[in-house]
């Protein structure tokens, strides 16, 4: 097993992961549009959407609204004109609904007691929208499924209690997935590293493995027919069988911290189709490709790098060639290769997602800036300061508009010009 100690500045925020165009109101936002969890629709921090602005004005972009936060790297997630985001306020943790268009809340739920850390207080998972439920997972690993319009609780399990988790250092990060008709969370433990819920009743539809929580969310694929959801735990890479939960193969990363020994596998894995993985720690990057041999899963390493070190946030990839952070370096790769293209520095520990040709850059300090989306050189479009503080929770886009957040506030922005 492959044990990686590195030092690490970093927030575990946001491993963990907004709406209509002007005009337009919240009842009416396309449902095509929406951002409806973790990295957006493909759970990949890329969206399908066109017409967006190439540039704005040096007075920055058009902010449509600014509302008040809390605590927390929560991303913010947006399904039929509502915004979902979580956070810390007066000793408390909360799911909270609002309206897309506006940014006035509509709702809140209570999820446990508030979340305190040296690296930034408040919840790191992103909440999941589907079907008219909304799913959020606690710092303290409370799971809770709520109706999307009213905040009603529908279920919720404790996966700290029910099911022996080890609460994760800096609190639960992974956020939701649905797959199958199920709602699948890493838990960590001894047979239930890894589980899954029936959407609508949240009885079990199974657990499996063993491994300790990290921070990374899980992904849904299918390779060479074969429907899995793959999980970045502790200990390493897990892929397990959508339907039933079986394990189908593992690839073993460990990134642990240096003083206190805390598992540090942060970003969420990127699926290349057909059959390749990309992965990246504190530690390191590294490309897979697994295969299916006699009936059995195969996973052979392409390609390793230091060249693409994600301790923050997760990259993206658009063509043949992956975005990312490396630390505090912004930097394009060779996805077949993970050979170097460009570099930069001006962001931090930033986070991007990518649009109509286009990477929205969001930094550590909050400039945003709009960036030509291409491997041959860096070349920035538009810049703009437009929130203070630490931002670590990556942008989110619905309907022409882009979402972003800090400790203390939301900010809506119009990319439509």
């Amino acid at each position: 097993m492959k044990r990686s100690r590195v030092v690490v500045a970093f927030s575990l925020a946001l491993l963990f992961p907004f709406i209509a165009p002007g005009a337009i109101a919240a009842k009416n936002v396309a449902r095509g549009l929406d951002w409806p969890q973790w990295r957006g629709p493909g759970r990949d921090a890329v969206s399908a959407e066109t017409g967006l602005v190439r540039a704005w004005p040096e007075s920055g972009p058009k902010v449509v609204w600014r509302a008040k936060a809390g605590a927390g790297y929560s991303g913010v997630s947006i399904a039929d004109g509502r915004l979902y985001t979580m956070w810390d306020e007066d000793g408390k943790q909360f799911l909270v609904g609002l309206d897309a268009a506006t940014g006035t809340e509509q709702w809140r739920q209570p999820l446990g007691a508030a979340f305190t850390n040296s690296y930034g207080d408040g919840p790191r998972s992103t909440p999941l929208v589907d079907e008219g439920l909304v799913y959020a997972i606690g710092t303290n690993g409370l799971l809770v499924a709520a109706e999307s319009k009213t905040g009603v609780p529908q279920w919720q399990h404790d996966l700290v209690k029910e099911y022996a988790a080890a609460l994760p250092a800096y609190g639960y990060s992974s956020s939701p997935l649905a797959v199958d008709g199920k709602v699948v969370v890493e838990a960590g433990g001894k047979g239930t590293a890894f589980i899954a819920f029936h959407k609508k009743t949240g009885k079990l539809a199974w657990a499996t493995a063993d491994d300790q929580p990290a921070y990374s969310s899980p992904i849904a694929i299918a390779i060479d027919g074969v429907a899995q959801v793959v999980f970045w735990s502790a200990n390493g890479l897990h892929a397990v069988a959508a339907d039933r939960g079986n394990v189908l193969w593992s690839y073993p990363w460990e990134t642990l911290c240096p003083v206190s020994g805390d598992p540090l596998n942060t970003a969420t894995p990127i699926f290349m189709p057909p059959d390749r993985i990309f992965l990246s720690s504190a530690s390191g990057a590294a490309a897979l490709r697994i295969a299916r041999v006699d009936g059995a899963f195969r996973v052979e390493t392409l390609w390793k790098s230091e060249q693409l070190r994600s301790d923050v946030n997760t990259s993206l990839l658009l063509g043949d060639h992956l975005y990312g952070f490396d630390r505090g370096i912004l930097k394009s790769l060779d996805a077949a290769t993970g050979e170097l293209r460009w570099q930069t520095r001006g962001f931090e520990r930033g986070s991007l997602i990518a649009a109509d040709g286009t990477l929205i850059v969001l930094g550590e300090g909050g400039n945003l800036a709009l960036v030509e989306a291409t491997p041959k050189a860096f070349v920035q479009r538009a810049t703009a300061q437009v929130l203070n503080g630490r931002n670590w929770t990556a942008p989110s886009l619905a309907a022409g508009r882009l979402y972003l957040r800090n400790h203390e506030e939301l900010l809506c922005i119009d990319l439509r010009g």
